[in-house]
């Protein structure tokens, strides 16, 4: 189960995403905040900031989600239903909601953009959804220390901000993107926890779900979708760590003794194959790393 709705951990973080999306559209301070937000960022550095947008990549986040599959097996459920969430809210408000990115709309000269020159279908982040998606499942579904849960979410509001100050997202499309992570996560571990029988990763679908992050995260090794040569070293060193990680724990798994409830139980891997093509998760991923202009 995710946290209580009573424990601050699961009902603070949305608060305040909504406050301040009241806030901003009450009082029209989205451009102005931007632009505040943007220039300030600049006294740290591109580099710092490519590498924090590289984490809430699509495929970066699945690929991260990959060495979970032994130790936390509910996590692991419960991340990719948070990923499936999380990327329907983003892929849905961009069809209906067309928002211009700030290259479209401010002069070049105004701001300081890096990186690919996206100019439509900004709202909302896909980058921040993914990112807030990952610290929420751990934030919710673990009971950690404070600072570890602190660390992460101030994490992924980096990653977030980290859109702002390449040049490529208003306040508002984060905002809206953390919520939609964080309802995933929540969602995610609130579904896994109420599923008939556990699905346990060293049967048919953990193996199957498995193979197809390994493949996205294999993919990591060449893909240049992120757009940004300064990341690709660590693109790649991610990439083979999270390869290893997974080759070592999906082989732990298969070698592990038969159990006879897993034996007896096989609905794990007809849930995989009756929603794995609906759900579109691996399409879903492969989409967003050939639309240019979806980041």
């Amino acid at each position: 189960m995710p946290a209580s709705l009573r424990s601050p951990w699961a009902w603070l973080p949305p608060a305040v995403a909504l406050v301040l999306v009241a806030g901003i559209l009450g009082t029209g301070t989205n451009r102005a905040l931007f632009l505040w937000l943007n220039h300030g960022g600049r006294a740290v550095g591109d580099p710092v900031w490519f590498h924090l947008t590289m984490l809430g990549d699509g495929a970066v986040a699945l690929a991260l989600v990959l060495p979970w599959i032994r130790r936390a097996p509910r996590l692991f459920w419960a991340a990719l239903l948070a990923a499936v969430v999380a990327g329907l809210w983003t892929q849905v408000t961009k069809v209906f909601v067309d928002v211009p990115r700030p290259l479209s709309v401010l002069a070049s000269d105004a701001f300081h953009q890096a990186g690919p020159a996206y100019r439509r279908v900004s709202f909302p982040s896909g980058h921040a959804a993914a990112a807030f998606a990952l610290a929420g499942i751990w934030i919710m579904g673990r009971q950690g220390r404070r600072l570890w849960r602190g660390l992460l979410l101030m994490l992924a509001s980096l990653v977030g901000l980290s859109r702002i100050m390449v040049g490529v997202h208003w306040p508002l499309d984060i905002l809206w993107g953390m919520l939609g992570g964080w309802l995933g996560a929540w969602l995610g571990l609130a579904l896994q926890a109420r599923w008939p029988a556990p699905l346990d990763t060293a049967g048919r679908a953990g193996m199957a779900a498995g193979s197809v992050l390994m493949a996205v995260a294999a993919s990591l090794m060449v893909s240049r979708h992120i757009g940004v040569p300064v990341v690709l070293p660590a693109q790649r060193l991610l990439a083979i760590v999270c390869l290893a990680c997974g080759a070592w724990e999906m082989g732990c798994l298969s070698r592990a003794p038969p159990d006879p409830a897993r034996k007896a139980w096989t609905a794990g891997a007809a849930w995989l194959r009756w929603w794995s093509p609906r759900l579109g998760l691996v399409r879903l991923v492969q989409r967003v790393q050939r639309r240019r202009d979806d980041g």
